[in-house]
């Protein structure tokens, strides 16, 4: 019944928001950190889209009305009962990753030589330009679903994203500078002017993941937020995002609230598809996922290197995969339990390990993909691009490079090279 449903939909909400308060706020601060990232997520996309569904005829909105057409009770109860389940093999495996890591690990290592960073931003650079230069006539049509499936977006966003990984990486390993000095140096002032490029195409998400992951470094890393400076600074966010969707679909000024909330119902056109047609799986074999590594090779060298993905047939008519059906499709319910117990305990051994430049970059962009690009994009771009492209790959090269750079250019024996063993210290 529909109380049946409701009662599911209050205890599944009220347990995220428990959780990510309990692990978000100390003493009246703020830490935002993958707890918050991945339950935002998870309320926004996999959440907020069957409250619209189920109560959206009340809402008077036509988009609301017209989404609430798609849903039956039948599918829906076994969908909330599962994300039920699976948010508390989240929370599960997030307190037992505490357990595990309650003893903070400092890794003493040298400073990533300034070197690394140059060349890296400077080889970006000289592919960004390249690429807007090659592909602008692709980069320029209206922005829809032509230029959704154009490889053009996505070989310029890629070399743009590696400016954002080298200003994160700086921050990260330079914590002494301050923000007004680090925000004009060459290494900020590139990626900040590859992100307005991203901006004016319509590419919001991307360059809001990266906005987050500033967040989570000077909340969890820095010093934590009080309360009004997160709300003023989350407002100013989610009406600028508003902004950037009504101003590239060239819609009136009013509609930048509901611009937002069209996002995740949207993206949950594929997640209604999936339910109504398919059936919730218990378990599968990632056969996808592993055919989505085939995502790394790079566009400029394989420019139909979609073809060469296996891809299951589901409906996308925007291009937003629901991560409910990429998981059900890879893991089903038991296998994404699974997954989903073990993934905060990574993050929970990377936060322990964050005295190191390499582990904190890992741990600060995989908490921010959480947000956006975990719960709406294919596994292609997620897990493989975002997160084991951009997080955990690249910022190991530019460490490689650093040491490589550092090993050629300074003596042997140096004490600046060295790397001291890991000390454990106390709770």
């Amino acid at each position: 019944s529909l109380d049946m449903l409701a009662v599911l939909l209050l205890i599944a909400t009220s347990v995220a928001c428990w959780y990510a308060y309990k692990r978000t706020v100390t003493h009246g601060l703020i830490e935002i950190n993958h707890v918050t990232t991945f339950t935002f997520g998870f309320l926004f996309y996999w959440i907020f889209p069957i409250v619209i569904g189920l109560y959206g005829s009340r809402l008077g909105s036509k988009l609301a009305v017209t989404f609430s057409v798609l849903f039956g009770k039948r599918f829906v109860t076994p969908y909330i009962a599962a994300c039920l389940g699976l948010y508390l093999c989240f929370l599960a495996g997030d307190s037992v990753g505490i357990w595990l890591f309650r003893h903070k690990t400092t890794m003493a290592a040298a400073k990533i030589p300034k070197l690394a960073f140059s060349l890296v931003a400077v080889a970006a650079s000289v592919l960004t330009v390249y690429t807007w230069f090659a592909l602008r006539a692709q980069l320029l049509l209206p922005y829809g679903t032509r230029i959704t499936f154009n490889p053009a977006r996505g070989t310029l966003s890629s070399s743009i994203l590696l400016l954002g990984v080298v200003a994160l990486m700086f921050t990260i390993d330079r914590p002494e500078i301050p923000w007004r000095r680090r925000l004009v140096s060459p290494y900020f002032l590139g990626f900040i002017a590859g992100a307005v490029v991203l901006l004016f195409l319509g590419s919001r998400l991307y360059i809001a993941s990266f906005f987050l992951m500033f967040v989570i470094y000077q909340s969890s890393f820095r010093r934590q937020l009080r309360l009004r400076t997160l709300l003023t600074g989350a407002f100013v966010f989610v009406l600028l995002l508003g902004l950037l969707g009504v101003w590239r679909a060239h819609e009136e000024i009013t509609e930048a609230a509901p611009e937002i909330l069209r996002e995740p119902i949207l993206t949950s056109l594929s997640l209604v598809h999936h339910l109504r047609y398919g059936k919730i799986a218990y378990i599968n074999s990632p056969v996808y996922l592993m055919s989505d590594f085939a995502n790394l090779i790079p566009a400029l060298i394989a420019p139909d290197k979609a073809s060469l993905l296996k891809r299951p047939r589901v409906y996308t008519p925007l291009g937003g995969t629901h991560s409910f059906v990429s998981f059900n499709l890879n893991f089903g319910v038991l296998g994404t339990g699974v997954f989903w117990l073990l993934l905060p305990i990574a993050f929970r051994y990377l936060k322990a390990r964050s005295s190191s430049t390499l582990l904190a970059t890992m741990y600060i962009m995989c908490s921010a993909w959480m947000a956006f690009t975990f719960f709406r994009d294919p596994f292609s771009i997620s897990l493989v691009k975002a997160i084991f492209q951009y997080s955990i790959l690249i910022p190991i090269g530019v460490v490689a490079l650093g040491r490589l750079l550092s090993s050629a250019c300074l003596p042997a024996g140096n004490s600046a090279l060295q790397v001291g063993e890991p000390q454990v210290e106390g709770p």
